[in-house]
């Protein structure tokens, strides 16, 4: 590995944002955006339109019409696998251990496909922690204003209040996703429900799965398919900020052909961007602990569970002064497996995230910041050519693997 330190000023981006998110002005360009209740956050679809903007500049599309066409990838995901009633995860999450339960086409891909990488990254990106999830506080009950506990392991108030480590073990028995079975029959589908559960002050707790993060991916990648075919070759569309889908950037310089965005990534414990990365054509995903989290004691707690300990990452008792990787970032997969992905490497640690980059991620472009809190240092580690990046912020240290 070459180690060396970049010595730049920072300028501010937001978290995976585009450099100028009105760069794709010039008069013929709109940008909308909707609110959707499941993902709790904005969808933004921006693309140029004149007949420039469309690839052999020789086609058309309204722009209205692709955005409601986006918006409906958008609703049948969300229908699909949010946790609201009636949806096939929330079917799978009613069901009693063991039980073959149909589930529609979308949530079966989706299955499929967390699976494989559940399976590719050793169970370090695991969909089955919903219990854990919801024991530390983290599911969307605990958003609403109305909020009040129901479960005997609830707290008054979450955000200030750590749980009992017996449901931490406990819920720890009910996390083997690799026992999901999926096949398919006549046109329908299904899955098969672990028969596997556990018993704390007598209520019976079964697999609970939480596929919003590789959800959010998924629509983006599907939404993608939409923008493609209707043959738009400038803009972007972006779910959350952590889940977004580049094509060309309208006013750039062309390079080989190629206009580029610069993307900013953002820094976990300030203010601004730590890096900003050059790229065009392409998926990138992002995970981090400084969204939904919060803090007791001096230690932060995040959404992102390792599901080897049942504790938020850098959180583990084992870890007390938090050190550890608190954001990742993959450019170059679908955003699907980008989303699974860059949770994956904040559970695996630095070492074997830095071999999981290497030897799977070889075709993607892959970075991590690691916190290390003895030494109150930041490194960066990389898998990226120098020339599709800029550091942002003084002497951060890089490690190019």
């Amino acid at each position: 590995m070459k180690k060396r330190t970049l010595q730049f000023t920072g300028i501010a981006l937001a978290a995976l944002s585009i450099f100028s998110m009105t760069a794709c002005g010039s008069g013929n360009n709109q940008q909308q955006k909707l609110k959707l209740l499941y993902y709790d956050t904005y969808a933004y679809f921006n693309m140029a339109q004149s007949r420039w903007a469309f690839e052999n500049n020789n086609a058309e599309a309204d722009y209205q019409e692709v955005w409601e066409d986006v918006r409906d990838v958008f609703s049948r995901v969300d229908q699909s696998v949010s946790l609201e009633a009636n949806t096939s995860v929330s079917k799978f999450n009613a069901a009693q251990a063991g039980e073959r339960v149909e589930i529609d086409q979308t949530a079966y891909e989706l299955f499929e496909t967390a699976l494989e990488i559940y399976e590719k990254t050793e169970g370090a990106y695991n969909p089955a922690l919903g219990w854990l999830i919801d024991l530390w506080g983290f599911s969307p009950r605990f958003n609403e204003l109305d909020y009040e506990p129901s479960y005997p392991f609830d707290r008054e108030k979450p955000g200030e209040q750590l749980p009992d480590q017996k449901y931490v073990d406990a819920f720890l028995t009910i996390t083997d996703f690799s026992q999901v079975e999926l096949f398919s029959e006549n046109g329908r589908f299904y899955a098969v429900k672990p028969d596997v559960s556990v018993t704390m002050d007598e209520i019976e707790y079964t697999m609970q799965l939480n596929l919003g993060g590789i959800g959010k991916g998924y629509a983006v990648d599907e939404a993608e398919k939409v923008i493609r075919e209707a043959k738009y070759r400038y803009g972007y569309l972006s779910l959350g900020g952590s889940s977004m889908s580049l094509f060309q950037h309208p006013l750039a310089e062309e390079e080989d052909g190629v206009q580029y965005w610069q993307i900013g990534v953002s820094n976990p414990r300030g203010s601004g961007s730590f890096v900003s990365v050059r790229a065009a054509d392409i998926s990138l995903s992002s995970s981090g602990d400084y969204e939904q989290k919060y803090v007791i004691d001096g230690r932060r707690y995040s959404h992102i569970i390792n599901p080897q300990t049942g504790y938020p990452v850098n959180a583990e008792p084992e870890n007390p002064d938090g050190s550890g990787i608190i954001c990742a970032s993959v450019f170059g997969v679908s955003a699907a497996e980008g989303d699974a992905t860059t949770t994956a490497l904040m559970v695996m640690g630095k070492e074997k995230a830095c071999a999981y980059i290497k030897n799977e991620l070889s075709g993607a472009k892959a970075l991590f910041l690691y916190w290390d809190a003895a030494q109150k240092k930041y490194t960066m580690y990389t898998n990226m050519k120098t020339t599709d990046y800029v550091g942002l912020l003084e002497a951060i240290d890089t490690v190019e693997l």
